[in-house]
């Protein structure tokens, strides 16, 4: 009993066979389709997704640019105001040498010479 687990003795491991069952590769062929369109739904998910964030940025800075235009248009609008309101073009004119027409008083004689338009046959029974 000196050598009990037989050392010397030769091990053969001969390879086991297993039939493979068709069910096996329908499976697989199953799981594949479900994961590719399950990844290709995640994959057009994230690309919506990023769209979206592009889009909000865009969004974003239009909207920073039309008030930022809305506030330059007040400002000429503003500007215009002050351009062409009378006391502006007084003094301006005042810088150029121009005055204000001043009436000039005229005769009784004068006043017959103006010629005035002729009045219509019912504006006459109005005066």
């Amino acid at each position: 009993m000196t050598n009990r687990f037989f050392p010397e003795k030769q091990i053969n491991n001969a390879r086991v066979a297993r039939p493979v069952s068709g069910r096996v590769f329908v499976w697989l062929a199953v799981i594949a389709v479900a994961g590719t369109l399950l990844s290709s739904g995640f994959i057009i998910s994230a690309r919506q997704h990023f769209e979206a964030v592009s889009l909000g940025y865009q969004s974003e800075e239009l909207r920073r640019q039309a008030s930022q235009l809305d506030q330059k248009r007040r400002q000429l609008e503003l500007e215009h105001a002050r351009a062409t309101s009378p006391v502006e073009i007084e003094r301006r004119a005042g810088k150029i040498g121009l005055k204000r027409p001043v009436p000039e008083v005229r005769s009784d004689s004068q006043a017959k010479n103006i010629r005035r338009p002729a009045l219509a046959a019912g504006d006459k029974k109005k005066r």
